[in-house]
């Protein structure tokens, strides 16, 4: 990761980005196994809120580890 440039990050970034969403989007669309429903259509409130926290989560993380390897 060290020998791309910064043009390269991104580009990397966002391509495994739209891999990322578009894998959930294959995930929420599927169908519940009872019903016609999607799964994306069963999840109540608060499953969006901890899949909120989760991800506020693991960008402070992502954060934590960026400003780790500045320092070293």
């Amino acid at each position: 990761m060290k020998d791309l440039s910064r043009p390269g990050i991104i580009v990397l970034g966002i391509v495994l980005g739209a891999f990322l969403g578009g894998s959930f989007a294959w995930l929420a669309s599927s169908r519940s196994e009872d019903g016609n429903e999607t799964t994306l259509a069963s999840l109540g409130p608060s499953d969006y809120f901890q899949l909120g926290i989760s991800v506020l989560t693991l960008a402070r993380q992502f954060g934590a580890m960026i400003q780790k390897s500045r320092e070293i």
